[in-house]
């Protein structure tokens, strides 16, 4: 029947077209005009995006109808989408139909007149504004052609799935739009969707930055290249040299032993007179023990170490089998240090520590894998090992301590102020280094406190005490870090009370349940005798001293509205359920509540800004 009822449906229009205008919480992504014959009726659907923080709860718009030589024919008014909980970045309105009563309607456009999110504050669209404004981005691999590759190397350098960075970016005054396709407001540092940074993209989808980068990179593997080459060719000519000392020597075991040729001959005949005479137990004691030793010594000698050292292992006390199970690590240790597999031979030559000179060994190919690691620009790798080496006095230690400063220096110009700092904070003591990593996440503290993620931004605060005037901003934050210091470690929000409180929608007693996250999200719920539990608020939250503030996003900027004062803060108190603070406050969510309400809550300590 299902089939039936989709074959009497006629298409009419069909439009994806991905269209916003500056400062709407929606844009909309296609829209469709379709002929139902069962019903002998014409519907409109519209499918919209929820491009703002805060979840959409309803949206009323005019959808305005259009013959087909694009002539005005109707208006539907007021068309109501409710009953939602739209997330940001989520599609919406596809199963929501409007009849449309003149049937030349060919055409149709939407006009956005106000959305409601969950929390109860209302958008207008006073302006009467339309969508005007296409969303549709290039792709990106089409735009960057032959630089695609360097852009894919950039985005491996700092884990970035460039999977999902698919699309050109663009950035304007009031917004950006992300490679993955994500529309983001202009004070919005990082993506909304992806979590890639605004100046990080910015940087890196630049085509002169990305030819800059090309170039540098592949005059770096063409260094790299001449020297394996060079280092190559020197191995061949070591083991050309080993390989004809090693023909001279056995041609001279040769001579030696030619006049032995005849009891080699005789030998195995002996020991299988000696296997038949003497029962066995003398060639299990002197014939076997003796041939599974040349077995294992042949197999070294054709290099095959591990196959050698399992069989060495076996013979246990029989000749030198207990050294040549050391000789053969060490031996293959020399060979991969020869072809350039440094890390590999120092390791080896460490699990035989003890044997020789394998401690010497394994400092000096330590070092030479740090010398390897400094040729490919991974300065802090071999500047660990050059310091864990006690090697820093080697050349290459200052070397890469240069390299890797001017590397800070430049993630620092472009504002990649996280790669700055991992650099700069590990080379402290160098240069300003530490006054350029206290700079760096200085910065990175400040931005994430606007964009109100509260647990990074406290915890590097933490970390700059003295610093500025950190002390006095944590100073400052006081009543938010007692607000959320009762954050789990897995992000579950500190819950504040309120009882004895008036229900917002009866004015009946009730009690408010408050919990704060530290990613800046807030929800309150209501416990009514007569209503039951609602949920009576949500949104983002921002504290400024004692004030506590409704953060929203407004014509594509971050906007503050008051939602109460703090009056005072109580600790060493204990509720009916053991909390142990309490904070006075203006009532956030009855407006004709004139009253000081009272919250109880946990606090972790009052002494630290770090968070979990």
């Amino acid at each position: 029947m299902e089939l039936e009822k989709e074959e009497k449906k006629q298409l009419l229009e069909e439009k994806n077209i991905h269209l916003w205008f500056v400062g709407s919480p929606v844009s909309l992504q296609s829209m469709k005009l379709e002929l139902d014959m069962n019903v002998g009726a014409i519907f409109a659907y519209g499918k919209f995006m929820n491009v703002q923080p805060e979840s959409i709860r309803s949206m009323v718009c005019d959808i305005i109808c259009y013959d087909s030589q694009r002539h005005q024919v109707d208006v539907l008014r007021d068309c109501l989408y409710d009953g939602f909980e739209i997330k940001r970045n989520e599609e919406f309105g596809t199963k929501v139909p409007f009849k449309v009563s003149n049937q030349a309607t060919r055409n149709i456009e939407f006009v956005l007149k106000s959305v409601t999110t969950v929390s109860g504050q209302t958008w207008n669209n006073r302006d009467a504004k339309r969508f005007n404004i296409s969303l549709v981005q290039d792709s990106i691999f089409n735009v960057q052609a032959d630089l695609h590759k360097q852009f894919i190397a950039n985005c491996a350098q700092i884990d970035i799935d460039q999977s999902k960075l698919i699309l050109q970016p663009k950035f304007e005054r009031t917004y950006w739009l992300c490679a993955c396709g994500a529309l983001n407001w202009s004070d919005e540092s990082t993506c909304c969707s992806c979590g890639v940074t605004k100046n990080w993209l910015q940087a890196n989808t630049d085509k002169d930055y990305l030819k800059d980068e090309q170039q540098r990179r592949e005059a770096e593997a063409d260094k790299i290249r001449r020297e394996a080459a060079e280092r190559e060719r020197i191995d061949k000519e070591k083991q050309k040299e080993e390989f004809k000392k090693r023909k001279e020597a056995y041609e001279k075991q040769q001579k030696k032993s030619a006049s032995k040729k005849k009891a080699g001959k005789i030998l195995p005949v002996i020991l299988i007179a000696v296997i038949v005479i003497g029962g066995g137990y003398a060639a299990v004691t002197y014939g076997l023990p003796y041939l599974n030793y040349m077995d294992a010594k042949s197999s070294y000698d054709k290099g095959f170490y591990d196959e050698a050292k399992e069989k060495f292992e076996k013979m246990g006390d029989y000749a030198d089998s207990k050294e040549m199970v050391f000789k053969c690590t060490y031996t293959k240790a020399q060979t991969y240090a020869s072809s350039g597999s440094y890390k590999a031979a120092a390791e080896m030559y460490q699990s035989i520590d003890g044997y020789n000179d394998s401690s010497e060994k394994y400092i000096e190919t330590m070092k030479l894998y740090a010398d390897k690691l400094c040729d490919e620009a991974k300065y802090i790798e071999a500047m660990k090992i050059f310091e864990d080496m006690d090697a820093t006095s080697e050349p290459n230690y200052e070397n890469c301590r240069k390299n890797l400063y001017n590397m800070a220096m430049s993630d620092y110009k472009k504002n990649n102020y996280k790669k700055a700092y991992e650099k700069f904070n590990f080379l402290a003591g160098y240069k300003d280094s530490k006054e350029k990593a206290n700079q760096s996440l200085y910065v990175l503290a400040k931005l994430d406190y606007e964009k109100l993620d509260y647990k990074n931004a406290l915890e590097k605060y933490d970390r700059l005490r003295g610093y500025k005037d950190v002390d006095e901003k944590l100073k400052k934050y006081s009543t938010l870090i007692n607000l959320i210091s009762a954050v789990g470690e897995d992000g579950t929000p500190a819950v504040w009370n309120a009882y004895k409180v008036k229900c917002p929608k009866c004015g009946q007693d009730a009690e408010y349940i408050f919990e704060f996250s530290d990613n800046g999200q807030y929800n309150v719920g209501v416990k009514c005798t007569k209503e039951g539990s609602y949920v009576a608020k949500e949104g983002r939250f921002r504290i400024e001293g004692t004030i506590l503030y409704d953060a929203y996003y407004d014509d594509g900027k971050m906007t503050f509205k008051k939602m109460a004062d703090t009056k005072k803060i109580n600790s060493n108190v204990t509720d009916k359920e053991g909390k142990n603070m309490s904070i006075e406050l203006t009532d956030p969510i009855n407006s004709k509540n004139k009253s000081t309400i009272t919250l109880y809550g946990n606090i972790i300590s009052d002494d630290t800004a770090s968070l979990g």
